[in-house]
């Protein structure tokens, strides 16, 4: 389960990585559908996030929620942590 919720903080990546899987040209070498089952899979119940992977990939303590799917995808809670002022934005 993705850490993005830590110290009272909901985690939000500042900006895209590198290779995030939003920005064009299938920089992750994804399997065609795989972007949109995870899409489906963090938005079915408007409960989710898609973390960002590069914090996955390096084992960090918080896994940030993905630029790219807060732009196009901020679910319910993560808009809701907005709006209560509890979101820490990562680097």
């Amino acid at each position: 389960m993705a850490r993005t919720y830590v110290h009272g903080k909901v985690h939000i990546r500042r900006t895209q990585c590198e290779t995030c899987v939003f920005k064009p040209g299938n920089l992750m070498k994804l399997e065609p559908g795989r972007l949109e089952g995870m899409i489906l899979d963090a938005t079915r119940n408007d409960d989710g996030c898609i973390p960002c992977h590069y914090h996955l990939y390096v084992g960090a303590d918080v896994e940030p929620v993905c630029r790219g799917f807060y732009d196009r995808h901020a679910t319910l809670p993560i808009r809701l942590a907005e709006m209560m002022e509890i979101v820490e934005w990562v680097t």
